[in-house]
């Protein structure tokens, strides 16, 4: 299991000029008194994300990509530019979310899922994920990137609980750790397994992740649950059949793979029903069962 690969940064080119797309759901000129449009938004639909994010489109394809829409905004204080991606589901939103929120930092004011910076705002909301970006980082911004994200999220459906943490363990959880897996992009940030997409996940079926820590150290455990039994075994066979040529399986039956990886740490893959447990980065070799 190689170290993670970083996910992209976004870079703003290309798209398609448009006076449709999200503008509705966007400021319009004199908003907050001084910051006007800057040109027509810029549309992104399906693979065309592709002229718009540097080598990163990949994650949100996986996650359910529909459209982006990209406008400037400018006024004497400054630039900001907003990036409004819709999402197939809730979940895909989340998901991109958490891949590129890092540690939070939210505003007091602002209700919304949400980090805010002196750089960049991002929020996440229903199946919409936003971020606003202040492109020379001036301080005085900061509450502005606040205000732009307040009258865009006021515009979107309301967020859903979310539920699908529910299956990973509640005890010693780290905070802030929690991330959405569909395929192997979004995996790979985390551990890699094998080639492709090592957990059958298909863009459909949603694997959780958090980080845990107890007396032996930290650890990883991911758990996806599948539509059926059938699919869940599947995923299992093709994850030990296909380990990563760095992973050294140890011990393994119909339901259980017990492997040390490349750093020296150990692993265990479990099977369960419709349900594939992994627990990853243990610091002491676990038993067979």
């Amino acid at each position: 299991m190689r170290p993670p690969v970083v996910l992209a940064a976004l870079a703003i080119v290309g798209g398609t000029a448009l006076a449709g797309g999200d503008g509705p759901l966007l400021p319009p000129s004199g908003f907050l008194g001084t910051w006007n449009v800057e040109g027509k938004p810029r549309l992104f639909p399906g693979s065309e994300l592709y002229g718009h994010i540097d080598g990163g489109a990949e994650i949100f394809f996986e996650f359910g990509f529909e459209e982006a829409t990209v406008q400037r905004y400018r006024s004497p204080a400054g630039e900001v530019v907003v990036e409004h991606y819709t999402m197939s589901d809730p979940l895909g939103a989340l998901g991109i979310y958490l891949g590129k929120c890092g540690k939070e930092t939210p505003d007091p004011t602002l209700a919304e899922r949400h980090t805010a910076g002196r750089f960049q705002l991002m929020f996440v909301r229903d199946r919409y994920f936003v971020i606003v970006d202040n492109l020379a980082g001036t301080p005085a911004l900061t509450p502005v990137l606040v205000e732009f994200a307040r009258f865009i999220a006021s515009r979107l459906p309301e967020s859903r609980p979310v539920t699908v943490f529910d299956t990973l363990p509640k005890q010693g959880q780290i905070e802030g750790s929690r991330r959405l897996i569909r395929g192997p992009v979004a995996l790979e940030a985390i551990a890699t397994l094998g080639r492709g997409d090592i957990l059958q996940l298909g863009g459909r079926t949603a694997a959780v992740a958090a980080d845990y820590s107890d007396a032996a150290g930290k650890y990883t455990v991911i758990i996806a649950t599948y539509p059926d039994v059938q699919a869940a075994a599947a995923a299992f066979r093709n994850l030990t059949d296909n380990l990563d040529s760095e992973i050294k399986p140890l011990a393994r039956t119909e339901t259980r793979l017990v492997f040390r990886d490349y750093d020296g740490t150990f692993g265990t893959a479990s099977l369960g029903a419709s349900r594939l447990e992994l627990r990853l980065r243990l610091r002491q070799e676990p038993p067979l069962k």
